[in-house]
Formats: structure tokens, sequence, C-alpha cells
């Protein structure tokens, strides 16, 4: 005759065990830990609110995909850029081939971007990508750099890069921009913005940092000229942990089709986003234009991940694959929300074919 299990109460509380058949508790099977999810990860603080890892864990790392960096140039000799420099790109202010950067922002940019996973310090988002570097101007106004920077744009194209990353922009608002006034600042690098956007690139800029509700010139581009929209992002930076704008970020405004939010570090000492400094020592840097590098990685590591898509699909598949809950759902600040690398890498991209 079965004989009912009666053990007393604490007995009961201190031994989930198997005892005489009465209680059994199944074993659960170990929980797998994240592979990149390592120090170095941890240490870039932006990399995690996007979600970076299930992209990696997905194959998306930026391997076999190309970026054009346009900035201040790119100490190329350190050691987190071995191996991540596709061609030696070209300085204008020194007319060679090949980048010195002086003030040390383009360095910092191709970092948050590309520097490698080597358990030294940080890594970048898309830490097996290649960059071509070009400089220009250094502190000067944009604008003044016309020819350069439409030289860099075609260059990098034509020797492959697809995703060109711009952490700069003009400081008219991009609500006073019409196309006959931006013909007027910067003729040939809106003739090349439009050929190119036709064959396939992706231009990434900055919404700026002057804490207003509209973003700068090139970001809000597309404004005055739709066609360009298809080949267009703008960013703007959050705090580290994305919990809202950071402290000098414009917001998506009349950009809000084609903005998306990622991190952009904190002001104060020790609150940026860390990133490879021009003498290789790591720093901290915040503000639109880290974010900015942040995005164009990102769409490498994706296109990485789904290398039968062209870089304007994956740019499409990016936006519409964006957290909009909670505060990302106004547009005006964050316009089609908060980069989110999982589902990006999860859902299958619907795409347009151009």
């Amino acid at each position: 005759m079965f004989q009912p299990c009666i053990f007393p109460f604490a007995l009961v509380l201190t031994m989930p065990l198997l005892l005489g058949g009465c209680l059994t508790i199944r074993e659960q099977p170990p929980i797998e830990p994240d592979p990149f999810n390592t120090p170095e990860y941890q240490a870039q603080k932006g990399l995690a609110v996007i979600k970076a890892s299930r992209l990696y864990a997905r194959g998306g790392t930026g391997q076999g995909v190309t970026v054009a960096l346009i900035d201040s140039g790119l100490n190329t000799d350190l050691p987190e850029f071995e191996g991540r420099v596709f061609d030696p790109g070209f300085d204008h202010v020194e007319n060679r081939p090949g980048t010195h950067d002086r003030v040390g922002h383009g360095t910092q940019m191709a970092g948050i971007l590309a520097a490698n996973k080597d358990e030294q310090g940080m890594h970048g988002i898309a830490f097996n990508a290649q960059l071509i570097p070009y400089r220009f101007g250094d502190d000067n106004e944009p604008f003044f750099f016309d020819d350069e920077i439409a030289l860099s744009w075609q260059d990098g194209f034509d020797k492959g890069a697809r995703i060109l990353s711009n952490s700069w922009a003009n400081a008219i608002p991009a609500t006073e921009i019409t196309e006959a006034r931006y013909n007027q600042v910067m003729p040939k690098s809106l003739v090349t913005a439009r050929k190119l956007v036709k064959d396939g690139a992706v231009m990434v800029f900055p919404t700026g940092n002057e804490l207003k509700r509209e973003p700068l010139a090139e970001p809000g581009l597309p404004v005055a000229l739709p066609e360009l929209e298809k080949g267009w992002i703008a960013v703007v930076a959050l705090k580290n942990d994305g919990s809202a704008i950071n402290a000098k970020s414009n917001y998506c405004g009349v950009a809000a089709a084609w903005c998306i939010a990622v991190p952009g570090g904190d002001s104060g000492a020790g609150q940026g986003l860390l990133t490879t400094g021009k003498d290789g020592k790591h720093v901290q840097t915040a503000g639109t234009s880290p974010a900015t590098a942040l995005v164009s990685g990102a769409l490498a590591a994706l296109q990485s991940r789904y290398p039968h898509l062209n870089a304007q699909q994956i740019r499409e598949h990016l936006l519409a694959t964006t957290n909009r809950t909670g505060i990302y759902a106004n547009s005006e600040a964050y316009g089609r929300g908060l980069m989110d690398l999982d589902a990006a890498s999860r859902t299958p991209p619907k795409v347009q074919v151009y």
C-alpha cells in the first residue's frame, strides 16, 4: 500500500533532491556564456545597449566589408588598426597618400568603428571590418574643403567602400537648407553625393552637438533633396546607458525618417565612450561624432551578416528593426528609434531592390 512521504518543513526547504521518489527537481541545462561579452566589449559601454554581441554571435563582425572614414585622418601604425586598413587613403592637408592624424579625432572615430578585438582596452563595433581613411581640414569648417570631401567620397567609393562615415557637418540648420543654398556652399560634394547615392552608397552624418531640436545641414540634406534619402542616415547621440539624449546632441527633427539613436557618451571626465587616441592610448570621447562612427560600423557588421544585401538594403533593414518603445517612440528626438542589433540580426530582412 502506498505510504505518503512526510518531511519536516525545514527539511523540504533545504533538500531540493530526489527523496525516496517523492520530490524530483529536474536538472537545468547550463547557461551558455556569451563568448563576445568580454572585458573589451564591456569597456565600450555603447555596445551592450545596442546588443552588439547578438550580432557577433550570428556572424556579423564586419568581415569583408570596407568603410571610408572622412575625418582628420588615421594614425594607421597603431596596434589597434593592424590588419584593419584596406587602403592608406589620402591626406588632403599634406597632399599625399596615407594619412597623419594631428588632432586625433579621426583616430578616435576609427577606434569606435573598427579597433581590433585584441584583449586590449576596447574593440570597435565592427572589429573585423576594413577602413580607408581620408584627412581634410582638421579643425576648420567643412565648407572650406568642398573639393577634398568630394574627392574623398569618390575615391573611397572607387576603392570599394559603400559605407561612408562622416563625423562632421556644416553649422547651417537643416531647416534653412535648400538645393540652391547647398549648391553655393558645397557644390562638388553635392554632385558627388547625388552620384554615389544613385550608385548604391550610404552616407552617415551626426545631427550635431548644439543641443537644438533640429539637425545641421548634412544630416538633414534629404529634406531639400529627397532622392538622397535612400542612401542617408542621421545619428543622434544618447547617454551611455541609452536612457535619454546626451548633454550635447541635437534632435533628429526634420531628419526623423532617416535618423537613428545610439549611445554617444556622457559629458564629464571619464564618462565618454572609450576609444583609441592618436598616440595609441585609450581615451574617452563623447558627442554625435562617436555615435556616427558607431552606426557606420554597425552597418558594416550587419552587412557581413547579410552579404547578399547591398549597403542601402542594409540601411533600410537597420532602420526598420529599431526599438521604438517607451521614450524612443518620440520621433522628433529619436527618429526611427534606438538601434537594436539583436533584432536586426535575428529578423529576416524585408527590403526593396534598387
